[in-house]
């Protein structure tokens, strides 16, 4: 089918692209998972299609629907369709699981997908496909029922969710780049080089870093990357910030004159990206004088490789 025209999707080009969907649905149920029905995997591919059919890129796609019958065939369906990325498929069980929904069924095809030039679904062809179609994760999970009100959150925090993602996967340089400018910013002010090493280790693996913001002595912010970039909540409450502003001051004025850097501290802010747990905060200061104007924020998770 040429680009640029849209499938007909009550015809052939629906029925093979159901039926090619179900195959690598099919194909993608991890080991000790239980297989699907005939009649459940059919339904799934078609639910999973009806969701994927139109996307235009950078722009997720997120569908649900409440499956009736008898009380032990009642459960829903959730499909998540988004550029691939790292973090997609710890990140939305940990949103779904957050919500008190138990996932029953989680399948994850990463598909070569042909779009039209309106963003509708021509194929998925095999392989890498031609040099303009694109990798595309296509999530579907079954789940527990939820009411119309669950539902809702639900979508919102899946919504939230992919925003992160996509933030901290597309600012992933930028953050890097950061933190290896607030090394060297504390190697250059102090005798010790064990703050700036420990930056330099974190940046060289040890941290999955989701954000960075630089919040102003008048509370304003800049520089927001990741996590920070759209979201409405702060990394800390106020009296942090104040409290975190006072600690450099008074480490400035201490027998070597020297400010200790960097304030490490928990937020009690959820990460939303790779793991559900309390975010990691790495405090840099920004010196005029012996004011501390700025804080510099870095705000990630702990790899594995650093906690063991």
């Amino acid at each position: 089918m040429a680009k640029g025209s849209a499938p007909d999707k009550s015809g052939k080009t629906a029925t093979k692209l159901r039926k090619d969907l179900a195959v690598r649905l099919a194909t993608s149920v991890l080991p000790g998972d239980g297989a699907f029905s005939a009649e459940g995997l059919d339904a799934a591919a078609a639910f999973l299609l009806d969701a994927a059919d139109d996307r235009r890129a950078s722009t997720p796609v997120i569908a649900i629907e409440s499956v009736s019958g008898t009380a032990a065939d009642r459960f829903m369906r959730v499909a998540v369709i988004n550029d691939d990325m790292p973090f997609l498929v710890d990140s939305i069980a940990a949103a779904v699981t957050a919500q008190g929904l138990g996932i029953d069924r989680l399948v994850h095809p990463v598909l070569t997908v042909r779009r039209d030039l309106d963003g509708r679904l021509a194929g998925l062809p095999d392989g890498k496909g031609d040099a303009s179609d694109k990798r595309e994760s296509m999530i579907y999970l079954e789940t527990d029922r939820a009411d119309a009100k669950g539902r809702r959150a639900l979508r919102e925090a899946l919504a939230e969710t992919l925003a992160d993602v996509r933030g901290a996967v597309n600012d992933w340089p930028k953050m890097q780049a950061a933190m290896a400018a607030d090394a060297d910013s504390i190697a250059a002010a102090t005798d010790s080089n064990e703050g700036a090493d420990l930056l330099r280790w974190l940046k060289d693996g040890m941290l999955t870093q989701l954000g960075h913001v630089t919040r102003h002595r008048d509370g304003s912010y800049s520089q927001a990357l990741g996590i920070c970039r759209k979201s409405a909540r702060p990394l800390l409450g106020e009296p942090s910030y104040k409290r975190a502003f006072e600690w450099f001051e008074a480490s400035a004025k201490g027998a070597d004159k020297r400010p200790r850097a960097p304030l490490v501290i928990k937020s009690n802010r959820l990460s939303t990206v790779h793991r559900r747990v309390p975010l990691d905060l790495f405090i840099v200061p920004t010196y005029e004088g012996r004011k501390v104007t700025a804080l510099s924020i870095h705000a990630g998770v702990w790899t594995s490789a650093a906690l063991a």
